[in-house]
């Protein structure tokens, strides 16, 4: 076999034929797929299938596996922690354990490579390379095999491969392979499922120059073959139906297989369709995928379609002269030829693809080999996989970046429409690019899944984050560990814990750093969330009057609330700083007036109806001293998600506006540094996302979060308005639900098909920390939240035996009461 390679330069690979066997190498940006609703899965596939038809030159594509690294997960996690407040042991040995876990697991992140032919048959020369016996004089002469490059034949092809450059990013993202990746694209081949390559960081093939002509440009470029040719040094054992290949870290047992006959139809969406990314992401080990493609101008095509309805036609006929009559394929042919010629002589006059797909298998043993082989066939079910006995070299080398097919048996002839719908460019990527490990995607490649909290203040997104699923789903166990991971990386955090459930103090470096707050009905909390004491300037006066006016029940007379606004604003106005205040004004005013203070009076003056009623002489308390900060309340009486407000008792009512005062409470505790980044807990959310007011309320925690750099995590049994919500939510994760609708409107709030039954018997199916996440970026996947054995163990709150208000396990095995504030 030739040398597949003889020369590199920028991202131009010379391949066998020498320099006239040119390509222009690219990495292409993946698209996270599977989260995508159906629309735009088409439109992916639109997008792919419009690149194939523009660029108008022979290409080939690899799609590789690259392992992902926990070492740089590591440091990139401690590089974006806040040095100021660092809880750096503590962080340290968390990476540490998550990095364990993950390398167990050998994760692979899949790369796309696209090589495009800028030289062929018909250009530059390649007329006189059609005469017989050119092509030896040339290598004799020494102007093939990619020696004697004129600097002027050099310029043309930058040139060109500029013109090709901005051709794909017309429709794919894309850049220019570096020289770094081209030479780790070669290299791996040789080691493919025993390790990763060395790679020569300084790695850049060079040439002689040596002046020439100035029709030639001046100068003659003279390859050093050698310096490619240490890239191909690893003995290759050819052995009938794999190779043996004798790399650095052992011995690379590797298969190499071709797709036979490709379906008649298939449907899109689907997996018979997506050859180039459902079948390998289903697999927990590497598989290389190649597609190489020949471009067949339409007027070709139709030419070769005609012939083959003739052919079809004359085998119907005889097979219908014959005594059993035409198979059920002979009668189909016909017409799926027809419906070919109709497609390609429609408006647009499409191009076809001569392609073959084939795929890499690599593996320490040849056991393992061959049990990877049989698993990766059953994924493409009833596609047959072929193993061709003596070809696995020429399929290995055609694996290289800028290489031909070089075994065309499997060749067949594909739309760009089939093309694009095997979407190579497909990943299950969600998540964060940088930042702490929370999970993995359920799929066979099990990609890790990231989530800085911090990213929306970073990038102008709306901050909120959802988690929303049935009790025991995971989402408290899930903001729990976000929580967690944002304190030890330096955030300040406030956790609403409205149900005492919440175990951050059993967390390793927690206790010390954190501050419980108990509320109650007590005299002495009176006042402690007074909506004037404790919103912002520009919002108290509508928090006060919401407040005021949720605490009476319905129905309220207009009258009511005129004079109530007006009170409240006579108060701020005047500097007042209480709801007491209000009162007092109310009492000053008309028979309406006092006849509302009477009712406020009745509500207000027992109960945790207290907490929002501060007398002017009485002063907050300052709280947030601390790097966590927990509020707990006493008595907490909510009503039934959906209640409507008619029908709530008082004490639920109440405890309703309560809990929202406190989420008001908590941004104002999390704001007080904007320079630091902080985290606002909220379970039971749903009182806030039940109705507009909330909502409201909703909408100015994000906007005032993604101002003071703070990121709230909303936690809730029950999605009210999702079409409400969209505007609030800047990420989300749905684990499971109990209800069809339930699930139709989670999967609206995701931006998916919620008609889809396979989705909705997704979530219906998921407990135990799985759910569809949604990112900032708005990627969408499944997802497993994975804590780890230690956390689960710290942070469940499964009854086992522990007492009331302890916090676990301290040293010696005693039990250690947290240290409680009195307020």
């Amino acid at each position: 076999m030739r040398q597949p390679i003889t020369y590199v330069y920028r991202n131009l690979v010379f391949g066998a034929g020498g320099s006239d066997d040119v390509w222009a190498v690219y990495r292409l940006a993946t698209r996270s797929y599977s989260g995508l609703p159906r629309s735009a899965k088409v439109e992916l596939l639109s997008l792919i299938a419009s690149f194939a038809y523009a660029i108008e030159a022979d290409f080939s594509l690899l799609r590789v596996s690259r392992p992902w690294s926990a070492d740089r997960y590591a440091l990139g996690a401690e590089a974006a922690s806040d040095v100021r407040h660092v809880r750096s042991a503590e962080l340290a040995a968390h990476l540490r354990a998550q990095q364990e876990a993950l390398e167990a697991h050998a994760v692979h992140m899949p790369e796309v490579y696209l090589s495009i032919r800028l030289t062929g048959g018909r250009t530059l020369g390649g007329e006189l390379n059609a005469l017989p016996g050119v092509e030896a004089l040339r290598r004799l002469t020494g102007f093939s095999d990619g020696r004697a490059i004129s600097g002027k034949r050099l310029r043309a092809l930058l040139d060109e491969e500029t013109k090709v450059q901005n051709r794909i990013f017309d429709y794919l993202d894309c850049e220019p392979a570096s020289s770094a990746e081209l030479q780790w694209l070669v290299r791996r081949s040789f080691c493919r499922g025993v390790g990763e390559p060395l790679i020569d960081e300084r790695f850049r093939p060079q040439a002689l120059v040596i002046e020439a002509p100035e029709e030639q440009g001046g100068v003659v470029y003279r390859p050093l073959e050698a310096d490619v040719l240490r890239l191909l040094d690893a003995p290759i054992n050819v052995e009938p139906r794999s190779l043996r290949i004798e790399a650095e870290d052992g011995d690379s047992h590797q298969a190499l297989l071709c797709v036979g006959a490709l379906p008649e139809t298939v449907t899109f969406p689907g997996r018979r369709a997506e050859l180039l990314f459902a079948p390998v992401e289903a697999l927990d080990f590497p598989v290389d995928a190649a597609f190489w493609a020949r471009f067949v101008p339409n007027e070709q095509a139709l030419r070769l379609v005609r012939r083959r309805i003739v052919d079809a036609d004359v085998i119907y006929e005889e097979e219908s002269n014959s005594d059993h009559g035409p198979t059920s394929g002979t009668a189909e042919r016909p017409q799926l030829a027809r419906e070919l010629e109709e497609y390609l002589t429609g408006g647009e006059r499409p191009p076809m693809l001569k392609a073959s797909i084939s795929f890499a298998v690599g593996a320490p043993s040849a056991e393992l080999l061959e049990e990877r082989v049989e698993r990766l066939r059953r994924e493409f079910g009833s596609i047959k996989l072929h193993r061709p006995i003596g070809e696995q070299l020429r399929l290995f080398a055609s694996h290289l970046p800028g290489q031909a097919a070089r075994l065309t048996d499997y060749d067949d002839y594909l739309s760009v429409e089939q093309f694009g719908a095997m979407v190579p460019i497909a990943t299950n990527a969600v998540g964060a690019e940088a930042g702490p490990y929370i999970g993995h995607t359920l799929t066979g490649t099990r990609q890790p899944v990231l989530f800085d909290p911090a990213e929306a203040s970073k990038t102008s997104r709306a901050p909120a984050t959802l988690m929303a699923g049935t009790l025991g789903s995971g989402k408290t166990l899930c903001m729990e560990l976000i929580m967690y991971q944002a304190f030890l990386s330096g955030s300040s955090i406030c956790d609403i814990d409205p149900k005492g459930d919440h175990a951050l103090e059993r967390l390793p470096g927690v206790r010390e750093q954190m501050e419980v707050i108990e509320l109650s009905a007590h005299e002495r909390f009176q006042g402690m969330l007074d909506p004037l004491r404790i919103g912002p300037p520009e919002t108290r006066e509508d928090l006060a009057c919401n407040f005021l006016l949720s605490i009476v029940p319905e129905p309220i007379p207009p009258e009511w609330q005129t004079e109530l606004r007006v009170a409240v604003q006579a108060v701020c106005a005047a500097g007042g700083t209480s709801c007491g205040e209000v009162i007092e004004r109310l009492q000053e005013g008309s028979q309406t007036a006092r006849d509302a203070a009477r009712a406020l009076i009745a509500h207000a003056g027992s109960g945790l109806a207290r907490l929002g009623f501060a007398t002017p002489r009485s002063q907050p308390p300052e709280v947030g001293l601390k790097s966590v900060t927990s509020l707990r309340i006493r008595s907490l009486t909510l009503p039934l998600p959906g209640t409507p407000r008619a029908d709530m008792l008082d004490e639920e009512r109440i405890s309703q506006a309560i809990l929202r005062l406190l989420a008001v409470y908590a941004l104002r505790i999390t704001s007080a540094d904007s320079a630091r980044h902080s985290v606002l807990g909220f379970d039971e959310a749903w009182v806030l996302l039940g109705d507009s007011a909330g909502r409201a309320l909703v909408d100015r925690i994000s906007r005032l979060g993604r101002a003071m750099n703070v990121t709230p995590l909303l936690a809730t049994q029950v999605l009210g308005d999702v079409e409400e919500l969209d505007g609030l939510i800047g990420a989300c994760f749905c684990f499971g639900v109990e209800t069809e609708t339930e699930a139709r409107k989670a999967l609206r709030l995701l931006r998916l098909d919620e008609d889809d039954p396979a989705l909705r018997q997704q979530l219906l199916g998921f407990r135990r920390g799985r759910c569809l996440m949604r990112d900032f970026e708005g990627r969408v996947g499944a997802v497993q939240i994975e804590l780890g054995a230690e956390l689960l163990r710290q942070l469940d709150t499964t009854p086992d035996g522990r007492d009331p208000g302890t916090t676990g396990e301290g040293e010696g095995g005693e039990l250690h009461e947290l240290p409680r504030r009195e307020i």
